[in-house]
């Protein structure tokens, strides 16, 4: 009986809000009061028939559940929250990634419904009733609803969940395939460039997402590129409708960020900088976050407390740049390795530490920049074991150590082969640390 209760409360609340919750339940109570033989479910009944909440439903379009959508349906009403929602493009098209509690599918709006969600003011987080819209399926086998011009549009109610449900953390997605909507917080950006795609110069930028300790690249592409603000970083954002593609997740017309107002801003609140690397780069870490500082800005065996800050990219390199900080006392610790069975494609800047098992001698490979130095070797912690490749002055440093030798290596890639497997990839900027004098 009390499973019908909250089902039944739940459908009323879908029509009228769930900010009138407590004004319902209190009603409920109060005619439970004036006649006790009603039961909750008979008296939530009446409170709901007082409200007019049956005649509302009874006029209400039938609503197909987004994870029913096929391809080919004609004069389809749905509802669902806005998750991903791009500008107003070229022909008077707005693309959108829509979610229920049964699925997310894409949705395109053309010309006058375009119009029409700018109208109603629709943004990420609104929820949206679609009426006469028509599906069609994609190569990939996935299905997408097109808004076309005879479609009609209105604010939703309060049915599908909340919106920050439909985002899985980083951490969780690295890896997967498909579609990915996920939160992370914006890190840092490179400054925009072109790239010749398909025989046109298209704008493009890459920043860098963080989570739980865990770097990643991103590329935006286009009018995503171009519209990114600088004044994003730090904060949480929601990315909705993106891919991965050789080891970096990647924008297409379709994604976008979205980032909660009021939402938290990250902070390294004790950043301990336990060794210089480099008369450019050290090594910092605040708990799980392994980071690259400014040798110039952080000084080593000092803690500093950074509230603003902001990555840039220095060739392959990441480094994070403080703007607002100052020294910090409390606790420190050095930087906390990532184990390497938790190691997958698309991490960057990590930082683990491990026995050379075994290593190949120093050789020299042709690349497109020139002959280039490469080593290879296995290392190993106490959960697995990864092949390394050292290129450049990582293969010079990789030299100088022994099998047997425990090491740090900073700052390196984890990449996927052309067999599926992962490696860790020791570029130019990153670092190989003796750990041999470490009891």
């Amino acid at each position: 009986m009390m499973q019908d209760y909250e089902e039944l409360l739940r459908r009323v609340l879908r029509i009228v809000g769930d900010e009138r919750r407590a004004e319902i339940e209190e009603e409920v109570e109060k005619r439970i009061a004036e006649d006790p033989r009603l039961t909750r479910l008979g008296a939530l009944y009446i409170v709901a028939s007082d409200m007019g909440v049956f005649n509302e439903a009874r006029q209400a379009p039938p609503v197909v559940p987004l994870g029913k959508l096929v391809g080919g349906l004609g004069s389809v009403n749905v509802e669902a929250r806005v998750i991903g929602l791009s500008t107003l493009r070229k022909g008077r098209a707005i693309y959108l990634r829509m979610g229920d509690s049964t699925g997310k599918v894409f949705a395109t709006a053309w010309g006058k419904a375009a119009e029409k969600l700018t109208e109603l003011g629709v943004k990420v987080g609104s929820t949206i009733l679609v009426k006469n819209a028509y599906t069609r399926e994609k190569p990939d086998g996935s299905v997408e609803l097109h808004i076309g011009e005879q479609a009609e549009l209105e604010i939703g109610g309060h049915g599908p969940p909340a919106l920050e449900s439909f985002f899985s953390e980083m951490t969780a997605i690295i890896g997967s395939g498909g579609v990915l909507d996920f939160k992370a917080y914006i890190m840092g950006y490179s400054n925009l460039r072109t790239a010749r795609v398909k025989e046109e110069e298209s704008a493009v930028r890459e920043i860098l997402l963080g989570w739980d300790g865990v770097l990643v690249e991103m590329d935006l592409w286009r009018e995503l590129a171009e519209s990114f603000s600088p004044l994003i970083v730090g904060a949480r954002g929601l990315v909705a409708g993106a891919r991965w593609s050789s080891d970096k997740i990647t924008s297409s017309a379709r994604t976008s960020i979205h980032i909660p107002g009021g939402g938290e801003r990250l902070s390294f609140p004790l950043l301990y900088v336990s060794r210089q690397l480099s008369p450019e780069d050290s090594l910092a870490s605040c708990g799980s976050w392994v980071l690259r500082a400014p040798s110039k800005d952080l000084k080593s065996g000092r803690s500093y407390r950074v509230e603003e800050f902001h990555f840039e990219k220095r060739g392959r390199a990441w480094i994070m740049v403080p703007d607002e900080y100052g020294e910090a006392e409390g606790a420190v610790s050095g930087p906390t390795p990532r184990r390497i069975v938790d190691l997958a494609p698309g991490m960057t800047e990590v930082y683990v530490e491990g026995e050379v098992v075994s290593k190949s001698p120093r050789t020299s490979v042709e690349t497109r920049r020139g002959e280039v130095g490469l080593l290879s070797f296995w290392l190993r912690d106490e959960t697995a074991a990864i092949f390394c490749k050292a290129w450049g002055r990582a293969a010079f440093e990789a030299d100088k150590i022994a099998e047997g030798d425990r090491v740090a290596i900073a700052f390196a890639q984890v990449t996927r082969n052309p067999w599926g497997e992962r490696e860790l990839s020791l570029s130019e900027s990153s670092y190989i640390l003796s750990l041999v004098d470490t009891p």
